[in-house]
């Protein structure tokens, strides 16, 4: 399939707000697709299939050029190709190696071919069309029941893999996608809440538990065998010895629990996210990095246990017990109630220790894997700064003529200018969408494809969940979980929070 054709579906699909013709504007393309199917749904859910291959902003820029297109078109197999030889470079003048390769792709695309591929390398892929449309497309493309698609789904590595058997082999391949020890299961999602008093009104009496800043990961035992995966289902067994030695001193002989893995100070305080990560980032030298930071483990669920096998049907509570009963000295710390005031009580604890906030469940939900519903919600503190609105992308879908996604920048009093970092579409109502395209068109200075450059001149509060460091913006910093608040019309743009005090918000470094 050609990059072009796929890119331009995906235009149609943006600009569609009901979810039944997105369904068949994606069943279309997909059964084009023929032996690309999978590449195809995973694009579409902007997935890489390499993972993460450390493409920044910095590192796209150069490479992003109004030139036209030079060459034969491109299919979609030849930038897979590209992006799995760029994420293969090493060694010395790998950086020079990539940016030529990335030079050659995006040379043969044209200007709507690199938006998308610019957004699919930054993880900024929004059609309209959640995963959930994107297995119903699925369905219709094989003609079979969507709920027999969204249980595969579940159980299979990837909605790639759900694509292709599904269009190769109907239900009876579908039929192989079960819960089975060693193979790993999309994790169950949860929705955020505002507060504990939402969290009771959904779900009555609730298990309340700490929410950690670390790595998700599911860990598998069959005999002796060990298998530990991440969120996006990595294979990271290799670089959390102390979880393996764990489950292999275990007399269970086949479990699944599921918990998180972080770096802790000498306190007991959590690491900032980002260095839990560079420790589990570590594939080489692993008992040295092991010793200079050693892994803590808490689970909060178990998905299968000798004996019984699976209870993902299970209710919570039931599940819970078993999980209790395996692994008493790495339980998460936990209360369940139908107290507001213990809630409240219990959610101060967890920040005043360093922790992101809450999840709150509902003790008789099964456990439903790949899915955010609202029988899990989260509960976190957000920050808020006072930040200046550099640009506006347009939006698809339902907000299809509005300028939606924001592009924030942090006041430099040292230069006068601002500096990105980052950008957000929560949190905007359908009047706030309407004020906010009247007032930056207003204020416009130049375009760029789907994105309207204005003058500095809006303040808008931006509440988020912390500050990380991120090659990807010039500041070096990034929001993690922006949303927008308000407007502040009482602000100038010389009232807005310098960079300086963003950066100043970084968790700090262990003495």
């Amino acid at each position: 399939m050609l990059l072009s054709r796929f890119v331009a579906q995906v235009a149609r699909v943006r600009a569609t707000s009901k979810k039944t013709e997105k369904a068949s504007l994606l069943a279309e393309l997909l059964s084009e697709a023929g032996a690309e199917a999978g590449l195809t749904a995973l694009y579409l859910c902007g997935v890489l299939p390499q993972g993460r291959i450390g493409l920044g902003w910095k590192t796209l820029e150069p490479v992003v050029t109004d030139a036209p297109a030079n060459g034969p078109a491109l299919a979609l197999v030849e930038v897979d190709d590209a992006l799995t030889a760029i994420a293969a470079e090493r060694g010395a003048g790998s950086a020079e190696r990539r940016a030529a390769r990335l030079r050659s792709l995006f040379g043969r695309a044209s200007a709507e071919e690199r938006r998308f591929l610019v957004e699919l390398l930054l993880g900024e892929v929004r059609q309209g069309a959640l995963e959930g449309v994107v297995q119903e497309a699925i369905a219709r493309a094989a003609a079979l029941p969507a709920v027999d698609v969204r249980r595969a789904a579940m159980f299979a590595p990837d909605l790639g893999v759900v694509a292709t058997t599904a269009l190769g082999e109907g239900l009876a391949g579908l039929a192989r996608f079960d819960l089975a020890l060693l193979s790993p299961v999309a994790p169950m999602l949860a929705s955020p809440a505002a507060d504990v008093a939402e969290v009771l009104e959904r779900l009555g009496e609730a298990a309340f538990e700490y929410k950690l800043d670390g790595a998700r990961v599911q860990l598998h035992k069959s005999g002796d065998a060990v298998r530990v995966f991440t969120r996006q289902l990595q294979d990271v067994t290799g670089r959390v010895p102390e979880l393996v030695e764990w489950a292999q001193a275990l007399e269970m002989p086949g479990l699944i629990v599921e918990g998180e893995t972080l770096a802790l100070r000498a306190d007991g305080r959590p690491q900032p996210f980002q260095v839990s990560m560079r420790r589990l980032g570590r594939s080489k030298d692993v008992d040295d990095a092991r010793k200079q930071l050693p892994l803590s483990f808490f689970f909060f669920d178990c998905l299968y246990v000798d004996g019984p096998g699976s209870i993902v049907g299970l209710p919570y509570a039931e599940r819970y017990e078993r999980l209790a009963g395996l692994a008493p000295d790495h339980l998460l710390p936990r209360i369940v109630t139908r107290d507001a005031a213990a809630g409240e009580a219990f959610l101060a604890r967890a920040l005043a220790e360093g922790h992101e906030g809450l999840m709150a469940k509902a003790l008789d939900a099964p456990y439903v894997a790949g899915q955010r519903g609202f029988s899990w919600l989260k509960l976190k503190s957000a920050h808020t700064l006072d930040l200046v609105v550099l640009a506006a992308e347009w939006g698809s879908g339902r907000r299809q003529g509005w300028l939606s996604n924001l592009h924030l920048g942090a006041r430099d009093p040292d230069t006068g200018d601002f500096v990105m970092l980052g950008k957000t579409f929560k949190g905007l109502t359908d009047a706030l969408l309407e004020w906010q395209t009247r007032e930056l068109l207003a204020r416009e200075t130049t375009r760029d494809g789907h994105t309207v450059y204005v003058r500095p001149e809006l303040v808008v509060e931006i509440a988020f969940g912390d500050v990380q460091d991120s090659p990807q913006y010039p500041g070096g910093v990034a929001l993690r979980f922006a949303r927008v608040k308000r407007y502040r019309d009482d602000k100038g743009p010389a009232d807005a929070d310098t960079i300086a005090a963003v950066r100043a918000l970084r968790p700090a470094p262990e003495a």
